[in-house]
């Protein structure tokens, strides 16, 4: 696909925003629709956070008031407008809401249930409905765990092993297996979010039997210290996952790598990236969505640090990038790619050019992760 190069300079040296706030008020208008509503968390503030919610991005009130910051979410497969929502790793809780009213329905805490577990912030439900996944690390030596749970009570009844340290996304994919990133980085709760293990990090994308749980596969990149943080599965069952890099210097010529790998027979693959494209991305990647588009599907990463969404095509070639302060949740909304952002933006994205369509500033911070509402 075809770049113009010096429209993607001038959008790399421009706010998104801006982009939009500077043109007339009729393009402007013609430009950017209706606001796409979301599933998600955020908190009461960019700046000072001290609340924090899930619910309804356009329904304020009666969002689900939290005990702590939330990060994955997801709309419950039964179809009775309920959600469950997991708490930022290292995390305690799951709850089960009714999104329309703000009412609990259920709820998992590590302490009630007196396991030797932290969560670690992602969630997937199983394709009949019947059960939940999330992910886990033990307490004592770090492993990972897969969480199984009733979809409905929250109730715990076993967990997987999976293969590795450091899980963080769970998503059961079209064939049924269940896809962990496997992040790699070991960190215990005497120490909080402290990496320990960086001259020792294994990251990996772990498939697992949907029955038993049984490690049926492993994928992995050739740098060891780039960790596998987010997955994402194209219509056409192509996977990509968003990366993490823990490089001691990832800017550096010698350790910088593009955020995005596809799955390309049994290995992880990089997607295109010149120098230009490393430099605007930066070292960490906050989620990655696949956007269906009639020329193929697209996969979108934000890079979160960088302040850049960045768009691949599923063989790897890159299509461009787009500047987007503190970007992180991508979802497909309202008929195209939405991102928010932490200091309460929320941007619309045309995923085949990645040029703006749309911009809604928030006086709230969204979080990590969103759904179409």
């Amino acid at each position: 696909m075809a770049i113009d190069l010096v429209r993607r300079r001038l959008l790399g040296a421009v706010p998104a925003g801006l982009l939009l706030a500077q043109l007339a008020a009729p393009a402007r208008a013609a430009l950017a629709g209706a606001e796409p509503a979301l599933l998600t968390c955020w908190a009461d503030s960019p700046e000072r956070p001290r609340r924090f919610f899930a619910g309804r991005s356009d329904a304020l009130a009666s969002a689900l008031e939290l005990p702590a910051r939330g990060h994955d979410l997801a709309w419950h497969p039964s179809g009775d407008g309920s959600a469950v929502v997991a708490a930022r790793r290292p995390g305690r809780f799951l709850m089960r809401w009714q999104v329309a009213s703000g009412r609990p329905l259920a709820e998992f805490d590590v302490y009630d249930a007196d396991e030797d577990i932290r969560l670690e912030g992602h969630l997937a439900f199983s394709r009949d409905g019947r059960l939940l996944f999330a992910t886990e690390s033990e307490l004592i030596d770090g492993q990972g765990r897969v969480g199984v749970y009733d979809a409905h009570t929250l109730e715990r009844l076993a967990a997987w092993p999976t293969g590795g340290i450091g899980p963080h996304a769970v998503q059961q994919l079209a064939d049924g297996r269940i896809a962990v990133a496997n992040g790699g980085i070991l960190t215990l709760p005497e120490t909080g979010r402290l990496k320990r293990n960086l001259d020792s990090m294994d990251p990996s994308l772990a498939l697992l039997d949907p029955a038993d749980g049984r490690l049926l596969a492993h994928y992995r990149l050739p740098d060891p210290w780039m960790s596998v943080r987010h997955i994402a599965q194209a219509a056409d069952g192509r996977i990509a996952v968003s990366l993490q890099n823990e490089a001691a210097d990832a800017a550096a010529p010698d350790y910088a790598r593009p955020l995005f790998a596809r799955v390309d027979g049994d290995v992880l693959r990089y997607g295109a990236a010149s120098a230009e494209v490393l430099a605007a991305c930066g070292g960490y990647a906050g989620d990655i969505v696949a956007v269906e588009h009639p020329a193929g599907p697209l996969f979108a990463v934000s890079c979160s640090v960088a302040g850049t969404l960045a768009l691949w095509r599923a063989d790897g070639a890159f299509v461009g990038q787009l500047p987007t302060p503190g970007v992180c949740a991508l979802t497909v909304a309202g008929g195209g790619l939405v991102a928010t952002g932490d200091g309460g933006d929320l941007w619309q994205v045309a995923a085949a050019s990645a040029q703006p369509r749309g911009h809604w500033p928030h006086p709230f911070a969204f979080d990590n992760h969103a759904r179409p509402a």
